[in-house]
């Protein structure tokens, strides 16, 4: 319970989960030491990789190549450590959909509710663009060093949910600022109520709200779960992250440590989603042990109309978030030209 609920606080991209102490490895300077910020705590599954990552890095570069980790949010939000590494106080960090989101727009389109069907659909995009949105990050001035899982949302409620229609009266929170989100609850026929995160827990307990959503390892993390009775088991949204590094400071390391630090993001942040989504399987079982009905995911003509609201949310933001030639490509990718 306590590893699953210190992964989620990494995942989630939320700043105000913080440590008080800067960390970094031992041993003797690297010539090149790149200055790296995760909200992910100590102790955590992904501070972990990410150290072992540091480690890598030393002993294949000679000592000349490696990490100086910021963990816990001590270097700020996602936010926050976008300004600062705009003007050169970091160099490299890990991203959610809300910091990679204000760089690059456009690759929200994977964040589209109901777009990705299974782990493999998701791999599968990923793989397929991977190339693309590093020409794009570029443009932007950051380089995309790897994917990295935040992984499948789900809704949990006080009301069972198995249909669009059981959304009726319902009272569901909307994270505030995040334009998919909003739409997606609208065009379900429901008008969300938008709040910060860190409202969340009160606004439940007020019954201000009474609907949320949130992958099942941060419903843990932030006790959500505690005062709902359900969990819809089809997910709402695979939420992709990604690291990033200062497209400044990248091309002033040689060639051969640029290319040792992408191999070994890719190698390391394949191997932690693989964790990630055995860790998710082992959330749900800890959900349901504390009293949470997780209502199967229906069948493939029950499920048509939310695949529906995929198509009209996915429609609507074309051209504004993302261009439609984007949307359409990962369509080809997927299998899916029509949606």
């Amino acid at each position: 319970m306590r590893r699953i609920i210190c992964t989620m606080i990494a995942l989630l991209g939320l700043g105000y989960f913080s440590s008080t102490v800067g960390t970094a490895s031992a041993g003797k300077k690297p010539q090149y030491l790149i200055k790296f910020a995760t909200v992910a705590p100590e102790g955590s599954t992904w501070v972990k990789q990410i150290r072992q990552v540091d480690k890598t890095l030393r002993e294949k570069s000679g000592g000349r190549l490696g990490l100086r980790i910021y963990a816990g949010g001590i270097a700020g939000d996602e936010l926050d450590v976008l300004k600062k590494m705009r003007i050169g106080q970091l160099q490299c960090a890990a991203f959610s959909g809300v910091g990679f989101g204000k760089i690059l727009p456009m690759v929200r389109v994977l964040d589209l509710p109901y777009l990705f069907r299974n782990d493999q659909e998701v791999d599968k995009v990923h793989k397929a663009l991977f190339n693309f949105f590093s020409e794009q990050f570029q443009k932007k001035g950051f380089a995309l060093l790897a994917w990295t899982e935040v992984g499948n949302v789900n809704i949990f409620s006080k009301k069972a949910i198995h249909s669009l229609n059981d959304l009726a009266g319902l009272k569901i929170w909307a994270w505030a600022g995040d334009p998919i989100a909003k739409e997606t609850f609208i065009t379900m026929g429901v008008n969300p109520i938008p709040l910060a995160v860190t409202e969340v827990n009160t606004a439940l307990n007020t019954g201000m709200i009474d609907t949320v959503y949130a992958p099942p390892l941060g419903a843990l993390a932030l006790q959500w779960h505690t005062g709902l009775s359900y969990m819809m088991g089809l997910p709402l949204v695979h939420s992709t992250g990604a690291i990033l590094i200062s497209s400044g400071y990248y091309k002033k390391l040689p060639e051969d440590l640029a290319v040792l630090l992408q191999k070994t993001m890719v190698k390391a942040m394949a191997e932690l989603t693989q964790t990630l989504r055995q860790q998710r399987e082992e959330a749900i079982k800890v959900i349901q042990d504390s009293g949470i009905t997780v209502i199967p995911i229906p069948s493939e003509e029950a499920r048509k109309p939310f695949y529906r609201i995929h198509e009209k949310v996915a429609q609507k933001l074309a051209g504004n978030i993302y261009p439609e030639e984007l949307l359409l490509k990962v369509y080809k990718i997927l299998d899916r030209p029509n949606s």
